[in-house]
């Protein structure tokens, strides 16, 4: 590859979005896996203090890098997915497979039941987490409903006490109602015997 393909610290960094320090810090912690351009270190893992530059594949590997560590793993276990992603480790798991086809046909009849089973825990704990949630809803709308007539109540009492004092009022005009009218029965029964009185006092004496 000639210099005007290798790419610049500054380029990887910005096309990864990460910044050149991580880049650096990358280039160490996975040389063995990057071209001597971009790792500048010898065998025995010591820098020769060139400057770095990086090629397609580099670029690809670290973005592999970037995301697996994304996902929480640690350098060492990026370093072990990514040995295990390797082509070699591909070829030498192509050729046990090919010395032992019936461990490989096992394990490809294994890891189906597996996923199953997989899948059923998974369906058992969202049914779960559903029946939960509508549970949930309804003791929200019990507590709703609660309130309401926990409301109607305050409301009804509040009623109640106005039409008591209404009833009270209403028996109050009633009493004064009746002591008026007896009072004017009174009156007029005293009127007409004092007219009487006077009557028999007016008349001729025989």
């Amino acid at each position: 590859m000639t210099e005007g393909e290798l790419r610049q610290p500054g380029e990887v960094a910005r096309g990864l979005n990460i910044s050149t320090s991580t880049l650096r810090r990358w280039a160490k912690e996975f040389y063995p896996h990057l071209s001597q351009t971009a790792s500048r270190v010898d065998a025995a893992g010591v820098g020769t203090g060139a400057h770095r530059r990086y090629t397609r594949e580099d670029v690809e590997f670290l973005a592999r890098v970037k995301a697996l560590l994304d996902q929480g793993l640690t350098y060492g276990q990026v370093l072990q997915r990514l040995k295990h992603e390797s082509p070699a480790a591909r070829e030498e798991r192509r050729h046990e497979e090919d010395a032992y086809p019936m461990v490989a046909a096992e394990a490809e009849m294994e890891a189906p039941a597996v996923g199953a089973s997989l899948v059923v825990v998974a369906d058992a704990l969202r049914n779960i987490g559903d029946n939960q949630q509508a549970l949930q809803n309804s003791l929200q709308v019990n507590r709703n409903l609660l309130g309401v007539l926990i409301q109607d109540n305050f409301n009804l009492k509040e009623e109640n006490a106005k039409l008591r004092d209404r009833v009270l009022k209403l028996e109050q005009s009633m009493n004064q109602l009746r002591q008026e009218k007896e009072t004017s029965s009174l009156s007029q029964e005293k009127q007409r015997e004092l007219e009487s009185r006077r009557g028999c006092l007016s008349s001729p004496s025989r």
